[in-house]
């Protein structure tokens, strides 16, 4: 039996107070754009997933990859309430799909430790969230590299593309906008101005033309507001490693927008 072609998805993620259905409730555009993803990944009834999430880079040119044996979740946040910490995010593992993850990387010589890591917050909330928990499938994390270099995730995610065909949902876990400096350091809770204009240029990248979709990407390296959007990268590149697993024949669609503060919570699939 032929594996159909699974989507992939870039997801924005927040904090863990994400979890909290007052502050984010299940009805509202946020909580419901994200249980929609989830209902639609487990309706496809894949084989496992993979998630890179913007909380784990390996080396600048060498990636790890988690997934052997089950491993306690790591609460990668501080300052939030205890109970916060308490969490839990029921899942499976499977090493081989873990095994598989690291031959796609060794074939193209790049290197990739196999370590022993549970989930950081930046896959676990989302996917909980998403009402993933306890999903009939094994889920596992590759890490991000600890470079700019968003033609390097890219290529990540190309190598990652191959997995669709095996029943393997690619998820790259971030924010579209993610500027925490401008979060915490006001009082204010109007919307930046950079905040929609930056969003507005990953959709012109993502949604236009699906020859151009790799080069606009890439050009968001010259946005005159990138580094207003997100004074660090690392929330942005799972974007670069979705486009790269999705390739030039998906199309993309835009399956949530919203605006917070200095934060776009912006999720896309592509199939």
């Amino acid at each position: 039996m032929t594996n159909p072609t699974m989507p992939v998805y870039f997801v924005s993620h927040g904090g863990p107070n994400l979890l909290d259905d007052t502050e984010y409730p299940p009805t509202g555009s946020i909580g419901r754009g994200l249980r929609a993803i989830g209902d639609e990944i487990r309706a496809l009834e894949p084989r496992g997933m993979v998630v890179v999430s913007g909380h784990w880079e390996a080396g600048p040119s060498s990636l790890q990859v988690s997934g052997t044996s089950e491993q306690p979740l790591i609460y990668d946040f501080y300052g939030f309430p205890a109970s916060y910490y308490k969490q839990q995010f029921q899942h499976t593992v499977d090493p081989q799909l873990t095994s598989k993850v690291a031959e796609l990387f060794k074939a193209r010589n790049i290197p990739i430790e196999t370590v022993a890591r549970g989930l950081d917050h930046g896959a676990w909330v989302v996917l909980k969230k998403a009402g993933l928990a306890n999903a009939p499938f094994p889920i596992i994390q590759l890490s991000l590299y600890k470079n700019d270099s968003m033609d390097m995730h890219v290529q990540l995610g190309e190598t990652l593309k191959s997995l669709r065909n095996e029943g393997i949902v690619v998820v790259g876990s971030g924010m579209a906008v993610h500027n925490l400096r401008d979060l915490f350091g006001s009082r204010s809770t109007s919307v930046r101005p950079y905040v929609e204009p930056f969003d507005k240029q990953i959709e012109q990248a993502v949604l236009g033309p699906l020859s151009e979709r790799k080069e606009g990407v890439l050009q968001l390296a010259k946005s005159k507001i990138l580094r207003q959007a997100h004074p660090t990268l690392e929330h942005l590149m799972p974007l670069h490693v979705a486009v790269g697993a999705a390739g030039d024949q998906s199309k993309a669609t835009k399956m949530l927008e919203a605006y917070q503060v200095s934060m776009s919570w912006s999720c896309y699939r592509f199939d």
